[in-house]
């Protein structure tokens, strides 16, 4: 009974307590939580539900249940309309991430319009946020009613300085801090507090088995608004209804695009369920196996160095009229990375004293400057411009314009902003530095470190380093509070990463028990965090799939650049399932340095670690 006491008050004050990327006009206290998706107008042309799903699938007995926040942006035409496509679920990535903001962003209108065909196909695109983020309840957070312990460990972490093998007592300092901040969650799930107890039950093959239900459930739903492939009608459209897995001989299948972790959820899902396989995209690949296994995020970041050194010799070639950190005598790209890069190493002895957006103060230090160019490293079309200004005034002595670009990042806690009502969070989800969200679901599926000694840790952090000087600093803090995490794990998963070969029959009808077509890896040729490697080691794995590199620079190939190429591969697969016989490289519109970079860029919303993630 305590429990169901604290799932009602929760619900109550889910509306009020939600971890948004803008001001939000829906309050979602109106949606009756149920076992089915009932939809209603919300936010701007919008539909929303709430969607009721067992908190530990592995246990029948267990009564409590987690809340799903579901958004769908419908298609152009009706669900009953002859060119209906079903529904494209999509995860912005994270993990953590809330794919109720992502798709209220340009991102689920981007996503549509790649993927329709006018006039042939045209999808609906629907997401949710995770169990245990933002809009769904219970809401991961160990420290409810207190948002200014939150802000002062921010600022405790901040004063810890960089974690580069520069001071020794960086590692022990930061692991002591981590490990006092799970033993709170560990004393807020002793106390059954559900936003603690929905710790031990955010591992990704639970948010797969949960996209399960969501594709039942759409299922369900689309047959009620008049989808139904066993009605009687045009032969050539109820056949393409039935491969898609909607009618009574075969069971819903998803269409799915994933980005970043998104793949990881993507990848889970097809190797656990590859029977509800209908179409997978998975842009920006994560490697699966670094990711469950072994230290954990040690490949990620190989490519991330060849980023900043373009981010330089792009300046250089531009010029001083499009990269103001470039001089006209320099030579070369080199000589302006190494300009910056003594800039940057006088940071260690003379801090520079700053005032803060939010009305403190603090120093300016090198980690200030390596991560701001790290986050730069995920969208250089929109950041790359930006950056060199805001470092061209630092150099100069100017601080405002770097200052104000690390506020943009998150870098510093309001803490006027931090007395709140109720659990009313006002930092933005990727914006906190101890993200419960996206910590839980790493910690539970990456193999356990809790063992582990400050040699190791330190042994690990250095490594990060010497695998990217630009990320390597803040990398390693992805695993860092794994070594205190010692929440049970209801479902874990490692591999093999995998699923069978795709089969039809002579009718083109889906094989039971097998995935509906081979899945679709798309990559930018550089990636700060997720290289061309794993999309191409991923694919090697799962029975024909194809590789797409794109070349861009930057976090997934949507997500980088605009090019017609990559969106004709990915709405052909939607449409029919076929993809390339060969690895296919598509060129794109990528340039930082044009004069409207910026508001060309592509206008997915990747989601993207803020500082310091």
């Amino acid at each position: 009974m305590r429990y169901f006491a604290a799932v009602l008050a929760g619900l109550a004050a889910l509306a009020r307590g939600q971890q948004s990327t803008g001001e939000s006009s829906f309050d979602w206290d109106q949606l009756p939580p149920s076992t089915a998706l009932s939809y209603r107008p919300c936010y701007d042309g919008y539909e929303c539900a709430r969607l009721t799903v067992p908190m530990d699938w592995q246990n029948e007995t267990d009564p409590r249940i987690v809340v799903l926040a579901v958004i769908r942006l419908p298609a152009v035409v009706p669900a009953s309309d002859p060119t209906f496509g079903g529904s494209v679920l999509t995860n912005p990535g994270g993990p953590g991430g809330s794919g109720v903001d992502s798709l209220r962003g340009r991102s689920g209108h981007s996503l549509r319009e790649t993927l329709d065909k006018p006039g042939e196909r045209h999808y609906e695109i629907v997401s949710f946020d995770p169990r245990g983020v933002g809009n769904s309840w219970p809401r991961a957070n160990c420290l409810p009613h207190n948002d200014l312990a939150r802000d002062a460990f921010s600022y405790e972490e901040r004063g810890i300085g960089i974690l580069d093998g520069s001071q020794p007592s960086a590692v022990p300092r930061m692991l002591g801090l981590y490990k006092a901040f799970l033993q709170k969650c560990e004393a807020e799930n002793e106390a059954r507090t559900p936003s603690a107890e929905i710790m031990g039950y955010m591992s990704t093959p639970s948010v797969a088995r949960d996209m399960v239900q969501i594709i039942d459930k759409i299922d369900e739903h689309l047959k009620a608004e008049g989808v139904d492939a066993d009605k009687e009608g045009n032969e050539d459209e109820i056949l393409e209804l039935r491969k898609r897995g909607h009618h009574k001989h075969d069971v819903p299948r998803l269409q799915y695009v994933g980005y970043s972790y998104g793949t990881v959820l993507g990848n889970y899902f097809a190797s656990l369920f590859p029977e509800r396989v209908g179409r997978l995209i998975l842009d920006g690949v994560v490697d699966a196996e670094d990711y469950s296994s072994g230290p954990g995020w040690v490949t990620s970041t190989v490519d991330a160095d060849n980023i900043t050194s373009h981010f330089y010799t792009g300046c250089h070639a531009a010029g001083t009229s499009a990269c103001p950190l470039a001089r006209d005598d320099d030579k070369s790209g080199a000589e302006i990375q190494a300009r910056v890069e003594d800039f940057i190493a006088a940071l260690a002895d003379n801090p520079i004293p700053i005032m803060t957006p939010g009305g403190g103060f603090s120093a300016l230090t090198a980690a200030d400057v390596r991560i701001a160019a790290a986050i730069s490293n995920y969208g250089p079309g929109q950041t790359f411009q930006s950056l060199a200004t805001s470092l061209a005034d630092l150099l100069s002595g100017n601080t405002t314009s770097f200052v104000q670009l690390l506020d943009g990042m998150g870098a510093f806690p309001h803490l006027r902003d931090a007395c709140t009502i109720d659990e009313d969070i006002k930092v933005a989800l990727m914006q906190l530095t101890i993200n419960e969200a996206s910590l839980a679901t790493r910690c539970s599926d990456g193999e356990d470190v809790t063992d582990k000694d400050v040699k190791w840790w330190s042994d690990f952090v250095a490594g990060q380093a010497e695998t990217s000087k630009t990320f390597g600093s803040f990398w390693s803090k992805i695993r860092l509070p794994c070594a205190a995490f010692k929440f049970p794990r209801s479902w874990s998963f490692n591999g093999p990463f995998t699923t069978p070969r795709h089969e039809r029959t002579k009718h083109g009808l889906p094989v039971k028990g097998k995935p509906a077509a081979p899945l679709l890896f798309l990559s930018a040729r550089l990636d700060p965090v997720t290289p061309l490697r794993s999309a191409r080691k991923m694919a090697a794995q799962h029975p024909g799939a194809a590789v797409v590199v794109q070349e861009s620079m930057g976090h997934c190939a949507l997500g980088s650049a605009k090019s017609k190429c990559t969106a004709g591969i990915a709405r052909e697969y939607m449409h029919t399932g076929k993809v390339p016989s060969q690895e296919t490289v598509c060129d794109s519109d990528f340039d930082p340095w044009k004069k409207d970079a910026k508001t060309e860029a592509s206008s997915f919303v990747i989601d993207t670690p803020r500082f310091l993630f």
